[in-house]
């Protein structure tokens, strides 16, 4: 896949941006409390470089962008539950029961259902079709755990520390962009329609990348 000039500044800001949150969550000493969420920048960077590489091969490229996708999903699964484990030790309450948990997923999944209507074009290779089946797979998923950790914490009453708190708010404006866009990449979009969905996604990346730079260099008091 050839990248233009606006794919080049995409990927290239990225890099940049990974790299130095990587520096600074290392320089923070963040990977103690959040260590899902520092190695995720680890992942990144080594993500970058596979891609670059698969690039090279077109035949390699689209099953590249399956694996992806799935570890990039699982780790922001994985941030999402540390960012629960951290806001039960910050309260210091006890755990939620699995049948809150449980009531609170299925109500997500409703909700993320109605939002997303699985619609899959048919006209599409398999690993085409594969690749909006996981785009919209991994979107729901997100979505669910990002509302049922909202839901459940909003529920208790829970606090949440500053930057714990602009980590979640980041990550959710990236959720809700990665659903919409797979919503609508399932709508027979073509050609660079297709291409520019993803490109604003990637610059939404960017702008929650930008935000977790903001917040882990900015010192504020927490409300108490």
């Amino acid at each position: 896949m050839k990248l233009d000039s606006i794919d080049l500044t995409l990927w290239l800001a990225g890099i940049g941006m990974e790299a130095f949150l990587l520096g600074l969550v290392i320089w923070k000493r963040i990977y103690r409390t959040l260590p899902f969420f520092s190695c995720f920048f680890v992942w990144c960077l080594l993500s970058d470089a596979g891609m670059a590489i698969a690039n090279m091969f077109p035949n390699a490229y689209l099953p590249a962008t399956l694996v992806n996708i799935t570890f990039d999903a699982l780790f922001q699964l994985a941030i999402l539950a540390e960012l629960g484990k951290v806001i039960v030790r910050y309260n210091n309450v006890r755990p939620p029961s699995p049948a809150l948990i449980g009531s609170l997923i299925a109500l997500a999944f409703i909700l993320a259902a109605l939002i997303n209507r699985w619609t899959i074009p048919t006209q599409y290779s398999i690993m085409d079709t594969l690749y909006l089946v996981l785009m919209q797979l991994f979107a729901v998923l997100r979505v669910v755990s990002l509302l049922t950790l909202v839901w459940w914490s909003s529920l208790q009453g829970l606090h949440w520390p500053t930057r714990e708190l602009r980590i979640v708010s980041g990550l959710a404006v990236y959720i809700i962009a990665g659903i919409t866009v797979a919503v609508l990449h399932g709508h027979d979009l073509v050609g660079m329609q297709f291409h520019w969905l993803d490109q604003v996604l990637v610059a939404i990346y960017l702008w929650t990348l930008s935000y977790w730079i903001l917040a882990s260099t900015t010192i504020v008091v927490n409300q108490q």
